[in-house]
């Protein structure tokens, strides 16, 4: 897993009021699922993109294609590359899963940031590790 994001109360609750995240978050938290995938659910490339730069998802290392360094490696590689772009994994952080914590439950915005509120006490904090999810 990626380096933990250490988060505050402020940044937690921009998050959480994130319809994008709470969207991604909602979607990822049945199972790790395929870049294809999470387009196929109505998520855009900016959703994903936008997920992954707040630190709510991350890639799956072992799912994403080899890395090509040169325009003639791209010319070779052709849709193959693409291809196994779209079927790279994407798996929710310690932050994504405290996240989708929670969410679940609640039936409005004001009882998720409660919800959150109450677990965050003060201060900044590093998410816990999940209990069902290797790390």
């Amino acid at each position: 897993m990626s380096e933990k994001k250490q988060v505050d109360i402020e940044t937690l609750t921009k998050l959480l009021r994130d319809p994008v995240i709470v969207k991604v978050v909602t979607v990822l938290d049945i199972a790790n699922l395929s870049i294809l995938e999470l387009l196929e659910s109505g998520l855009t490339k900016q959703d994903i993109n936008h997920a992954l730069a707040e630190g709510v998802i991350e890639m799956d290392k072992e799912t994403m294609p080899k890395a090509i360094t040169t325009p003639e490696a791209m010319l070779e590689a052709g849709d193959t590359y693409f291809q196994q772009f779209l079927s790279s994994k994407v798996r929710l952080t310690a932050l994504g899963l405290y996240i989708a914590d929670c969410i679940k439950g609640c039936q409005t915005e004001q009882e998720i940031i409660e919800k959150a509120r109450e677990r965050f006490g003060s201060g900044t904090f590093v998410p816990p590790e999940h209990p069902h999810r290797p790390g």
